[in-house]
């Protein structure tokens, strides 16, 4: 079946045996993140390419049909499909969590969401969602609800943010960790090796380099020349991007080694997104593709032959 995103409008093939009604897939050209509806499907459109496959209605499926599913962690997860937070991807621990604006244990930044605007718990083994007396309401699949049960894929709607609730007991979802313990104590290591509180010159034989995806700079390649580099819309950035949607200082890449790569978000106003999902602190490869505003930037890494 064809999809079109609602992003760049690219017409994107989705698996029809992978899903029943509804699956959650990402865009490899923009990366957004959206639910395909088998009743939106654009019919014999031509398709661009084809969608990355997260999260499936259908619950039972045969091993290898599991294999071409991109979140496989057992357990009860959020996922922002629509609104500032878009991307945002949370795995439930906890029995019980407030989502809301100020002081909750999610919190959205959409102006239209309350304070406290509803919690999600678990009771007898089951998630329920319960509004908590909030301005515009919940609604669980478009119904306003006041309390509700949850299940897969059901579709949260708070303020003008879309969220997916989705639960598993097989391995279906991956987990985005902020990797910023790990990135300080490198540089720590990295202060204690060379006296200096900055990363070692870059490695030897190996070129690092940011290729814009998207336009206005489509294909223009920007090579990393130091071992760490703040991307962002001021005149300090070491790489500008002409996008208002990005913030003067939005995020930082530091290379420590040939395989020590990070990517950090620096507290900006819109996010910083790895392959689709809102990160703080994550080591990056080769191929990945990052975020800021509306633009796309990938990272590539080449390999010199060292002609001693």
């Amino acid at each position: 079946m064809i999809f079109r995103c609602p992003g760049c409008k690219s017409n994107l093939k989705v698996g029809e045996d992978l899903f029943a009604e509804k699956v959650v897939v990402r865009c490899p050209e923009c990366l957004q993140i959206f639910i395909a509806h088998n009743d939106e499907s654009v019919g014999k459109a031509d398709a661009t390419g084809e969608a990355t496959l997260l999260v499936s209605d259908r619950i039972n499926l045969a091993q290898a049909e599991k294999q071409s599913l991109a979140w496989q962690k057992a357990g009860a997860s959020l996922t922002g499909i629509r609104g500032p937070d878009q991307g945002i991807h949370l795995l439930l621990k906890k029995e019980e969590m407030v989502v809301g604006r100020e002081e909750a244990d999610l919190i959205l930044t959409d102006p239209a969401v309350s304070r406290w605007h509803c919690r999600i718990f678990k009771e007898k083994n089951r998630y329920w969602i319960e509004d908590l007396g909030s301005t515009n309401g919940t609604l669980v699949n478009k119904k306003r609800v006041q309390r509700a049960e949850l299940n897969h894929l059901d579709e949260i709607e708070i303020g003008q943010s879309l969220l997916v609730f989705s639960e598993y007991s097989q391995k279906q979802e991956v987990k985005v960790e902020d990797l910023s313990q790990e990135i300080e104590k490198l540089r720590k290591d990295e202060t204690k090796i060379t006296g200096k509180a900055k990363p070692s010159p870059l490695p030897k034989n190996r070129e690092f380099y940011l290729e814009v995806m998207t336009q206005p700079g489509r294909a223009r390649s920007y090579q990393i020349s130091k071992p760490c580099i703040i991307l962002g819309r001021g005149e300090d950035a070491d790489i500008r991007l002409e996008d208002d949607e990005v913030s003067r200082k939005h995020a930082m890449i530091e290379i420590f080694s040939k395989e020590n790569v990070y990517l950090s978000d620096l507290a900006s106003a819109n996010g910083t997104f790895l392959n689709g999902a809102r990160i703080r602190s994550m080591r990056i490869i080769h191929g990945d593709k990052i975020r800021l505003g509306k633009t796309i930037l990938k990272l590539v890494v080449k390999d010199l032959v060292d002609e001693e």
